[in-house]
């Protein structure tokens, strides 16, 4: 096994079979926070469009603190999960895009909130909250090595018979996946 690398928002892939597979705890974990992050795509599917579309901001703070949670994982989801090495551009074009969408909001209905930046806002939350969703339920099932957002590719490659890369995850999963092998062996 190759080192884990330091500078997250790089993309250091993997050949396939380089990185372990997640064992039990750490595939419950992340079966869990597929569920959860599912959970949370049902919530912004059925209360989204009436919350965030709207002329008035969202006021409550699980908002707020799903979209600083969406603009730190965009990076990952999309470099990872589509095996580019965009570095850190994906999370400033989401954030160019808003601030964009604020100004058109401010011109055209005369505050920072309209229906402009509140459906792409949704529309984000959906993609990345989908992607990372069904990613860590596949990862779950599959067993696949290194981060959930290399679950559709280990998928495609199970279908096809072509290897894809590996990528360590740049969340906690990887010290997760560590300690169980380590608590395994001992």
């Amino acid at each position: 096994m190759t080192g884990r690398p330091e500078n997250k928002l790089e993309t250091h892939f993997e050949e396939y079979g380089s990185l372990a597979k997640p064992m039990i705890i750490g595939r419950v974990v992340r079966f869990a926070l597929g569920l959860w992050l599912l959970y949370l795509l049902y919530q912004l599917i059925v209360y989204g469009p009436s919350l965030l579309v709207d002329q008035t901001p969202p006021n409550h703070w699980t908002w707020w603190l799903t979209a600083a949670f969406g603009i730190m994982v965009t990076p990952y989801v999309v470099n990872i999960g589509f095996s580019q090495s965009w570095k850190h551009w994906p999370r400033l074009a989401v954030l160019a895009i808003a601030l964009l969408l604020v100004v058109i909001d401010l011109g055209v209905y005369g505050t920072w909130w309209a229906q402009p930046l509140g459906v792409f806002a949704l529309v984000w939350f959906i993609y990345w909250s989908a992607h990372l969703g069904i990613s860590f339920l596949l990862s779950a099932s599959l067993a696949t090595p290194g981060c959930e957002m290399r679950a559709l590719p280990h998928l495609w490659m199970l279908l096809t018979g072509r290897e894809t890369r590996e990528h360590y995850c740049p969340g906690f999963l990887d010290n997760l996946d560590r300690w169980e092998r380590k608590r395994r062996s001992a």
